[in-house]
């Protein structure tokens, strides 16, 4: 699951290069598995996917140390 996460949010954070059914197909993607499994996500990436921080999340998932935003929940 996790890969599917990393492709669809390396598709919409570089969506200059992505066509727009590429992007909608990203997103759609990943209100699914928040709809279907959220529950069973790590509640950090849980949290940016959905705030639609893509950015942070894939820089999480990387390895990365997001800096916190206005959201501070």
């Amino acid at each position: 699951m996790i890969d599917i996460i990393t492709e669809s949010l390396r598709t919409i954070v570089s969506s200059g290069k992505a066509g727009q059914g590429d992007l909608i197909s990203a997103l759609k993607q990943l209100d699914d598995i928040l709809e279907e499994k959220g529950v069973d996500l790590d509640a950090r990436l849980r949290h940016f996917l959905q705030n639609r921080s893509y950015e942070k999340a894939l820089l999480w998932i990387e390895g990365g140390t997001p800096e916190k935003g206005i959201c501070q929940k």
